[in-house]
């Protein structure tokens, strides 16, 4: 197939049968990132940039962390941004939807910085342009959730939320507190809890907390194998730390894949807050319209009101919950379509690998009866022309109904299943297709089917 129809039927926007669209154009997730700049910040980020086709970059601001203040001052980000430059024509190849540095440099702003600041609350704080910009973003025109990514402290949102509570309408509150999502890599400051007490309103996310044994820690930080950090062990198992070690990171992305991959600071993948933007990756999943439904970013629950903290889901060497296996369950792909972002950076169209597409034949939303016979069906292509391998699989922690289903086809296109008896009206059973091609690296890309059971 000539390379040019490759790239316009990978580009298409593909209906589903419930009317949802592929996320492209202006469906994409807008994103603020707030950073501390730390060394695995820095790590994060250059993931992040790869992946900037993905979604609409609002904002990108410096903040305090828990060690010392900002770095801002080392320009940093500047400079990951020229190397992002210099890859930019060879990434547009394999998808047009990457922004250009200028708009990059522009959203850039500096928030609070100062360390001694992070236990004020957020009427005591100076007011900063990083705090601003989230102002102005919330209370914009554009309709769609803003998610706002703590990967230091969370004292700028706090400040920036509190200054639309009290100097705006309450018209202006209730939009900006519709439209924001706070994934918060921990409470590294007073401010995620000062919004959770003080603006219930707010839907934040409190990811890892390190007395909750910490979820993505272990698993996407400096632990990521064993014994690299402070001779602490990992959480992963040994098949997972290879994905994350030396020997791999070098291979796939620090050697030979342009300026912005080996710009990696770091010898291993150590990417404490790499999670928080992945529910915004275009594979399928979703999971940007609702953190709960579980994905590359983990799965939380609602604690108490509009607070979520990290769920738990069944580890299968042991089957036991583990708070760590709602990321582990997904790093083989999640490092896998990393390394194809790299190939991005140097290769040309025909010589990378590119995910399959996977619409919806059959609704993805649909309520049915127990005893009733269902049908799902999907359709998968390939840009690469590459053979396509189908799995369908119960999610059952992220869905309320306890039991087994019963899967018929599980290994093609389309799947049959019988509504269990046992299935109580209002519950919800969630099944994925998992669609994974044969090219290298192997990419994947889902589907989400959500089955109400109904009288």
């Amino acid at each position: 197939m000539n390379k040019f129809i490759r790239i316009f039927i990978t580009l298409c926007l593909l209906p589903c049968a419930d009317g949802l669209w592929a996320q492209t154009g202006s469906e994409k997730p807008r994103v603020i990132v707030t950073t501390d700049g730390e060394i695995d910040d820095q790590s994060s980020m250059v993931r992040f940039l790869m992946y900037a086709s993905d979604y609409d970059v609002a904002g990108i601001v410096q903040v305090n962390g828990v060690q010392r203040d900002g770095h801002s001052r080392d320009k940093w980000i500047e400079a990951q941004i020229a190397k992002y430059a210099e890859v930019l024509p060879n990434l547009r190849l394999h998808h047009p939807g990457y922004p250009g540095a200028e708009h990059l440099l522009n959203v850039l702003k500096v928030g609070n910085e100062v360390s001694g600041d992070m236990y004020k609350a957020p009427p005591l704080l100076s007011r900063s342009e990083g705090a601003q910009l989230i102002i102005d973003v919330l209370l914009d025109d554009d309709p769609r959730p803003v998610h706002i990514l703590a990967w230091g402290g969370a004292n700028t949102q706090a400040n920036a939320l509190w200054q639309i509570r009290q100097n705006y309408s309450a018209g202006q509150w209730e939009r900006a507190a519709k439209k924001a999502r706070l994934y918060c890599i921990w409470y590294q400051d007073g401010g995620g809890k000062w919004i959770e007490e003080n603006l219930p309103e707010i839907t934040i996310y409190e990811s890892g907390a390190p007395y909750r044994d910490g979820a993505w820690r272990y698993v996407w930080d400096y632990m990521s194998v064993d014994y690299y950090f402070k001779n602490r062990p990992s959480k992963n198992p040994k098949a997972l730390q290879a994905l994350m070690d030396k020997p791999w990171l070098a291979e796939h992305i620090t050697t030979g894949h342009g300026m912005l991959a080996a710009a990696y600071p770091q010898p291993y993948t150590s990417e404490g807050d790499t999670p928080s933007f992945m529910p915004l990756i275009d594979n399928g999943l979703e999971q940007h319209t609702d953190y709960t439904l579980g994905g590359w970013g983990g799965r939380p629950e609602y604690r108490a009101g509009n607070h979520l903290q990290d769920g738990k889901d069944f580890d299968p060497p042991g089957d036991t919950l583990s708070s760590h296996y709602p990321f582990q369950r997904w790093l083989p792909a999640a490092q896998n379509d990393w390394a194809a972002r790299a190939d991005w950076c140097v290769k040309p169209y025909d010589q990378a690998n590119h995910a399959p597409k996977v619409e919806a034949l059959s609704p993805s939303r649909l309520s049915a009866q127990t005893g009733q016979s269902l049908r799902l069906h999907v359709r998968a292509t390939d840009p690469d022309g590459d053979h396509l391998t189908y799995r369908w699989w119960q999610y059952g922690e992220a869905g309320n109904y306890q039991g087994k289903v019963a899967l018929k086809n599980a290994g093609k296109s389309a799947a049959r299943l019988t509504v269990p008896a046992d299935a109580k009206p209002g519950e919800e059973i969630h099944l994925i297709c998992e669609v994974t091609d044969d090219g290298s690296p192997a990419l994947v890309h889902y589907r989400r089917f959500i089955i109400t059971v109904r009288q």
